[in-house]
């Protein structure tokens, strides 16, 4: 199972309505949480190709009402902002270990799925790059694109979560699991470029 945490770190300078001067600090809003979720722990783990994620990064408490045998939180965190009218962005695809948990810790098929949700956020990561380098680096009329852009990413990639999780039965189709992995690993070749 997956959660998606819309955390969306996004600080936006361009909301404001004249230019940082030069040589003074970005100008920066918070972009409120869109879920109205609370982090309470700022503890995550940045997505690597050469690091995957084993049953000790699960430190959240399961929730006994939920069903399902693992939940992975996982985010999209994006940082955008303007500084002497030039447009800057980070994203990252980040595992919030404080809110992912397990019932089930010895079950290497549960973790190889949690995984797969782990890589697909990381696609729609590189998406997301890819989108906003499209933009361009002007911040001249880039509120709306921006906000747009960031929000259709978002629901692009819960709809993707939710698809994962429907057509696999949460993992319990092994050959549909394993033509997810295929295809998000190859699409994780395809954006290397945006890593």
């Amino acid at each position: 199972m997956f959660i998606f945490t819309l955390l969306l770190s996004l600080l936006v300078g361009l909301l404001l309505p004249h230019p940082t001067p030069a040589g003074s600090p970005a100008s920066v809003i918070y972009v409120p949480n869109a879920a109205g979720l609370i982090i309470s722990n700022n503890e995550h783990l940045a997505w690597s190709a050469t690091r995957k994620l084993n049953w000790e990064d699960f430190r959240g408490t399961p929730e006994s009402d939920n069903p399902h045998h693992a939940l992975t939180a996982a985010n999209l965190a994006v940082d955008a902002r303007c500084k002497d009218n030039k447009f800057y962005y980070e994203v990252k695809c980040v595992f919030l270990p404080g809110e992912s948990w397990s019932k089930n810790k010895q079950s290497d098929k549960l973790l190889a799925h949690e995984q797969l949700h782990f890589d697909l956020t990381e696609v729609h990561a590189r998406l997301l790059r890819r989108e906003l380098k499209e933009l361009g680096m002007s911040c001249v009329n880039l509120k709306t694109n921006l906000n747009s852009t960031v929000g259709n990413a978002f629901k692009a990639w819960k709809a993707e979560q939710d698809q994962f999780d429907k057509v696999s039965r949460h993992g319990l189709d092994a050959q549909v699991q394993a033509d997810w992995s295929t295809r998000i690993n190859q699409r994780l070749k395809e954006l290397d470029a945006w890593k």
